[in-house]
């Protein structure tokens, strides 16, 4: 009988494990409690590694240093996990025993890693045979040592799929733009450290979601994953620009739960449908002389400048500019989707009333689109891994 497996990395395993399988989490729980939580937190090790291999074995759990089948969909999802959210990287390989889907965090490194291979696998060996692996790396740096999570990826040859190149440059450079108004604070050190660091973690994490959210149309565009997604919606305030062209920006936001990051301000992307599929460019809004104000930036592209004001009738508007001037005709208007009016006196709208003095009521405009028809953007959101 066909089979649908969900399995992510553990880099303490250094493999791959199954997903909210109790024979797995008996053997982590035996394992950590052997080498101590301590040695538990750093990370992996050989030592560690070893531990917990032999736990895995002795509770009968199942671990795979590799993961092969035909490449069938790379999709993206936010994910709820007590009260924290998750951005997923999801691929999933088809072969004789059925489908595995590997789950992976956009924040982590194996996983930013393996979309940069992705952009070419999804080009190239779309519906084929692939072999997706990983690696720990300790190297020294600072007379220290890190270790780095390396992804691989082979084709049906064996050989090495190569990354595509300039992610992690292009990554940097939404860093440093993300980081650029911190710079110049008068923040104390440690805590400006701080902050550019998480700040840092996000913009990484925002680029690599945006490329990653291109990936499934490919699959579409070829034939070898059904348009339909099974996504749920995420609850967040909404509106759509349309430029010059006749194209459509949709930008979707929202304000993190207590204790993520960036809690208290609105966060979250702008897309439209570009030559290879969705583009996504991230957003960190923060109180201006316009209102509230945010930078995105497409890949090889001038910043555009998002800013949210109150209008003259009370309700939210949203300008998109470059180099001040607006692309669109006239302000789009904000409003809530059908995910977040379902939840009374969300966050969404409080700060819309402390920062702009807009009524929360207010923001639904009868005969208004909020935003574009999308035929199928590759994020959608999901309650499990």
């Amino acid at each position: 009988m066909a089979t649908n497996q969900l399995m992510q990395r553990n880099n303490l395993v250094n493999a791959f494990i199954d997903v909210n399988d109790d024979k797995t989490k008996a053997a982590l729980a035996q394992a950590k409690n052997q080498v101590g939580e301590a040695e538990w937190k750093k990370g992996f090790s050989p030592e560690t590694q070893k531990v917990a291999r032999e736990a895995m074995k002795e509770h009968g759990a199942r671990y795979e240093t590799e993961l092969k089948g035909r490449l069938v969909d790379v999709q993206t999802a936010q994910t709820k996990a007590n009260g924290e959210e998750f951005s997923k990287l999801r691929v999933t390989l088809e072969n004789d025993a059925g489908k595995i889907t590997l789950s992976e965090d956009l924040n982590s490194e194996f996983a930013q890693r393996l979309v940069t291979k992705l952009d070419t696998a999804t080009k190239e060996h779309a519906g084929k045979d692939v072999t997706i692996g990983g690696f720990a790396s300790p190297v020294e740096r600072n007379d220290r040592t890190f270790v780095d999570h390396v992804a691989t990826m082979k084709d049906a040859e064996g050989k090495e799929i190569p990354a595509a190149p300039d992610h992690f440059k292009l990554a940097k450079e939404s860093v440093d733009i993300a980081q650029e108004a911190l710079k110049g604070s008068k923040l104390g050190e440690e805590k400006k450290k701080k902050m550019l660091n998480q700040v840092a973690k996000s913009a990484r994490e925002e680029y690599f979601d945006s490329v990653a959210s291109t990936f499934h149309q490919r699959f579409v565009d070829l034939g070898v994953a059904p348009e339909k997604q099974e996504r749920g919606a995420y609850p967040a305030l909404e509106a759509g620009v349309r430029e010059p062209d006749g194209n459509w920006i949709n930008l979707s936001l929202h304000v993190p739960t207590e204790g993520k990051e960036h809690e208290g301000q609105f966060v979250g992307t702008l897309q439209r449908k570009g030559p290879e599929g969705y583009e996504r460019a991230p957003l960190v809004f923060q109180q201006g002389e316009k209102g509230l104000e945010s930078t995105a930036t497409f890949p090889g592209e001038k910043p555009l400048d998002v800013v949210l004001s109150k209008s003259e009738y009370g309700k939210t508007e949203v300008t998109i500019s470059r180099f001040g001037e607006p692309i669109h005709e006239r302000p789009a208007l904000l409003r809530q989707n059908e995910a977040l009016k379902a939840i009374p006196n969300h966050r969404e709208g409080q700060l819309l009333q402390q920062s702009l003095g807009v009524d929360p009521a207010k923001m639904d405009v009868s005969n208004t689109p909020a935003r574009a028809p999308v035929r199928s953007p590759s994020k959608g959101q999901e309650q499990a891994l």
